[in-house]
């Protein structure tokens, strides 16, 4: 019943979307012909083909992680084998942990990213101003064993995001201080040149030990200097020959959703395309 009304709410979505798209296109075609401006129609018409085939292209990659979640076996720590495998288990430091620079916890790894709210063009968006991350290699352990993870190429996109502070122009809380210090050590700016607050958005992410992970990526047979003095492992897990390398704290089934929720975006870049080739060919004056 659920996944029944799941795609009822899709196809009601695209339908509806597929009709705003219908109206301007007929829209734009209809100013083409009107204003008889060639170069808008082309310009208008290469715009759409390439954000078409963006789409296109992003949601059919997404659609192939999908699968590739639904189709590969959970393999244990223990007897995991060579290759393409994927892993569910609980975060353990190796031989040493970070500090993540806004909430001071122990981590593997941790991303910060801040941004700014402010005016680009005639409307406001938030633009960032900062990134930056670490990591260092920890063990995922199940029930059977451990096996070494290399987080180095690792699609960490997934990662549920763990606090967010903000700060407002006006009559705004302040915000904590080793979130001002990092700021103040990356020279990232809090305030303009009359000393008034801007708005700024401050975002953090981190990977704990005992923290549930997820992961699809290769595995091979560690060498001497990986296993030398540490804990018993299996295996070592890193990038694949094919890129492949996903790591997450969500669940196997929020993935699924997460990679598969869109999959109506496909046909939406095609007919986005189609239009676009339309205004052009029009603008050309072939029909």
């Amino acid at each position: 019943m659920v996944k029944i009304t799941f795609v009822i709410k899709n196809l009601l979505s695209t339908y509806y979307i597929f009709g705003i798209i219908a109206k301007g296109a007929n829209k734009a075609l209809d100013k083409v012909s009107y204003c008889g401006n060639n170069d808008d129609g082309f310009g208008v018409g290469a715009m759409l083909i390439i954000i078409g085939l963006i789409m296109f292209y992003n949601s059919l990659k997404n659609l192939k992680i999908k699968r590739l979640i639904e189709n590969v076996p959970t393999s244990k720590a223990r007897s995991v084998a060579m290759g393409l495998v994927e892993l569910k288990g609980k975060i353990e430091n190796r031989n040493k942990t970070l500090t993540d620079p806004f909430d001071g916890k122990d981590c593997v790894y941790w991303h910060i990213h801040i941004q700014q709210y402010m005016k680009r063009g005639k409307r406001r968006t938030w633009v960032t101003r900062h990134k930056a991350k670490k990591h260092v290699p920890f063990y995922l352990t199940d029930q059977t064993g451990s096996v070494l993870v290399n987080m180095q190429g690792a699609n960490l996109k997934n990662v549920k995001r763990d606090n967010e502070y903000e700060s407002a122009m006006f009559f705004s809380d302040d915000i904590p201080p080793k979130v001002e210090d990092y700021c103040n050590k990356e020279n990232v700016k809090l305030r303009g040149w009359l000393g008034g607050k801007k708005r700024m958005r401050f975002r953090v992410t981190y990977l704990e030990p005992d923290d549930d992970i997820y992961i699809i990526g290769s595995a091979r047979s560690p060498n001497l200097d990986e296993t030398n003095g540490l804990k018993k492992i299996t295996a070592i897990i890193d990038k694949s020959k094919d890129g492949i390398f996903i790591l997450s704290d969500k669940s196997e089934k929020e993935l699924i959703d997460d990679y598969g929720g869109q999959s109506w975006i496909v046909p939406l870049g095609i007919i986005l395309s189609g239009i676009g080739l339309s205004l052009i060919l029009k603008s050309a004056g072939v029909f």
